[in-house]
């Protein structure tokens, strides 16, 4: 094996070997002068010392924003320069389809491939590790450093009009003036939430969409509590994401008459999963503005603070759902199971296919139930095995089939 040397060289976007040359003309020329002058061994250890000094700072830790992928191997037929360079260019592009495998359940990148082929865009700098050559061919070793933010804003931006449905969410925000929470119905926030993703592609709904589901204490109970409060309610909202969150905010009162008011909101909001409740993701923004009318600046200040957060929300949002969609998995949403009995009918059925790997109950109430099977078969047939059957004498009905989800519900009998 034809080794050309250790290397470890630390590469910007837009140019890979910037600073490379200059970097060696600078360790000897101080080795030189150093040398000129007579300092002998003590040359050698302070430029050998230089030497590492600058190599380290390839190993740097990555900065706010992006995400180390270590030790990724990129290779390229030939030798040299162009090979090596090309074996780099395959580097990020193994490391882009390295990320977008752990965000697209389903495992079908195709839609995808132009990310991965400029993956440059996304690859901020690279550290080269190591460098070798065998029967004709490259191969390099390095760490690649991703924008995350914007892999994900792009990644998101090609999935939804690739979703089968736009994702739907559920809003809930909380308002806190002067120590005091309440839940509007909906507040000016909330209402600007909706009004911001639906002009972004997605399909949310104010918390006042479930109020017959529940009570006034149940929406208080989820925007003030803690997550697990937070989970409980989630699963049981039908969405695909639920955002629950509390603005807060605080107002300087003016000591003299016609004075300005400045009045300042902070938004802490959690995204979580729907069909299990999980926390996806959490973002806070706040603003502040000044003016003579108290109650025109709050107003203001609430869809401010709620601008700010829409598109990393809305990323998230696409995100989870495109998270979720595995063609090897099915998810049941079951609506009016009523009591345990009837939902064991139902997945005792489920249990006689051989088809059907695994079966999971995610969430049980009286009013619905989540199950999520492990199977990879085709839906029509997976319909056919559930329906025109009763269980525990109520007859089941097939809602809708979208994709890999099936919403079902049991009809009670007379």
């Amino acid at each position: 094996m034809g080794n050309e040397g250790a290397s470890c060289h630390s590469h910007e976007r837009g140019n890979p070997e910037r600073g490379r040359f200059t970097q060696n003309h600078h360790w000897i020329s101080a080795f030189a002068e150093m040398t000129a002058f007579g300092h002998g061994l003590v040359a050698v250890a302070v430029f050998l010392m230089t030497l590492l000094g600058y190599a380290s700072l390839g190993f740097c830790a990555p900065t706010e924003g992006e995400l180390a992928l270590r030790g990724i191997h990129g290779f390229a037929e030939g030798v040299g320069f162009s090979a090596r360079r090309e074996a780099l260019k395959n580097a990020q592009q193994v490391a882009m389809r390295l990320i977008l495998e752990t965000k697209v359940a389903s495992g079908d990148l195709r839609p995808f491939r132009r990310m991965i082929r400029k993956a440059d865009l996304y690859v901020t700098r690279i550290v080269e590790l190591h460098l070798d050559t065998h029967g004709g061919q490259t191969q390099v070793e390095v760490d690649a450093y991703v924008d995350i933010g914007a892999l994900e804003q792009d990644l998101a931006t090609l999935a939804l009009p690739r979703l089968a449905e736009s994702p739907t969410l559920s809003c809930l925000i909380a308002i806190e003036v002067d120590g005091m929470t309440e839940v509007k119905s909906p507040g000016i926030a909330e209402e600007a939430l909706v009004m911001g993703l639906t002009n972004l592609g997605l399909s949310p709904s104010p918390h006042t969409a479930l109020a017959k589901i529940f009570k006034s204490a149940d929406f208080h109970k989820a925007a003030l509590g803690d997550v697990s409060a937070a989970a409980a309610y989630a699963r049981e909202t039908l969405a695909d994401v639920v955002l629950i969150g509390v603005v807060a905010i605080t107002r300087t009162i003016p000591v003299e008459e016609g004075a300005v008011t400045r009045t300042r909101a902070t938004l802490n909001l959690k995204v979580l999963r729907g069909h299990d409740g999980d926390l996806i993701d959490a973002f806070s923004s706040s603003a502040a503005i000044t003016g003579l009318d108290a109650a025109s600046c709050q107003e203001e200040v609430l869809r401010d603070v709620t601008a700010k957060v829409l598109g990393d929300v809305a990323v998230a949002s696409v995100l989870s759902v495109l998270g979720m969609q595995k063609q090897d998995q099915v998810l049941i949403t079951l609506l009016n199971p009523g009591d345990r009995a009837r939902l064991s009918a139902f997945t005792f059925v489920l249990e006689q296919e051989r088809q059907i790997d695994s079966i999971e109950v995610s969430f049980f109430s009286e009013r619905l139930a989540r199950v999520r099977l492990g199977y990879a078969g085709n839906m029509a047939y997976l319909v056919d095995l559930i329906r025109e059957r009763e269980y525990e004498g109520w007859p089941l009905e097939i809602q809708n089939v979208v994709g890999r989800e099936m919403n079902l519900v049991l009809v009670p009998t007379e």
